[in-house]
């Protein structure tokens, strides 16, 4: 299991807050459940990858404060006659994401020594680090297309290009974490 302290949250908050959001992300919300998903370009590349969670009138973004930061800016950009406020609050809590399964839970009271920070869950679950990011990669190229987007729940920011190589084409690459530790491309 990997550990994760969360010190902040990105919270939306709003009579559109789902809808705007749907709208946006490429996976679906499971109420009482944190989702992970991708907030990608409109050509498809990922630009974020996070943790969303649906509650009864608020929906929470966990990514590392850094990220988050991005994360809001980019979507006050689309935040056009939207009713719906966000704002990066303050808390105090543990995940816990399995790297194998990416199951997801909350821990309260977390007493090990082995915290991972952002960038180490992303190395261990093989999740584009923002560096990888920045170079340009399609959800196609990771591992977790399936889990972190949802083809089935309609249109998202980004959907067309990564249906297109799914149902029509396949990816050249795929990223991996060597043995190192290092991310890098191999050809398929």
């Amino acid at each position: 299991m990997n550990y994760i302290k969360i010190d902040k949250v990105l919270t939306f908050r709003g009579e559109d807050t789902i809808s705007f959001l749907d709208s946006l992300i490429s996976n679906e919300f499971v109420e009482g459940k944190i989702i992970p998903s991708f907030l990608l370009f409109p050509d498809g590349k990922i630009n974020y990858w996070f943790l969303a969670e649906k509650q009864i009138e608020a929906v929470n973004i966990y990514q590392n404060h850094e990220e988050l930061l991005k994360i809001k800016e980019t979507f006050e950009k689309y935040k056009i006659r939207i009713k719906c406020e966000i704002e990066i609050k303050e808390i105090d809590f543990y995940l816990k994401i399995n790297p194998d399964t990416f199951e997801i839970g909350f821990v309260e009271n977390y007493q090990g020594n082995d915290l991972f920070t952002w960038n180490e869950v992303s190395l261990n679950t093989e999740l584009p680090t923002s560096e990888i990011i920045e170079s340009g990669l399609l959800p196609n190229e990771t591992k977790w297309l399936l889990t972190f987007l949802n083809f089935e729940k309609g249109c998202f920011l980004g959907q067309e290009p990564v249906s297109r190589v799914n149902f029509r084409g396949r990816p050249r690459r795929k990223l991996i974490t060597n043995k190192d530790g290092v991310q890098e491309f191999i050809k398929i």
